[in-house]
């Protein structure tokens, strides 16, 4: 993501059905995860990505859900 200030960072984006598949692996251990860039989405549809991060920046939450992005 490029913010309006030109600084650039990034996050993971996972569907519920994604994270259901992850966590469903026999051989995950431990049988858990947590990534603080994480945003769960409810699919990959451009209007449901944007709408999630528009929602986001106006709450100020965008930056606690994104990590810098390394030059």
């Amino acid at each position: 993501m490029v913010f309006t200030d030109g600084s650039r960072r990034w996050s993971i984006l996972y569907t519920p059905e994604r994270l259901l598949n992850n966590l469903s692996r026999p051989d995950i251990d431990p049988p858990g995860l947590h990534m603080q860039q994480l945003i769960v989405v409810r699919s990959y549809e451009v209007d449901d990505i944007e709408r999630v991060l528009n929602v986001f920046d106006e709450e100020n939450k965008l930056i606690e859900a994104s990590r810098e992005y390394p030059e």
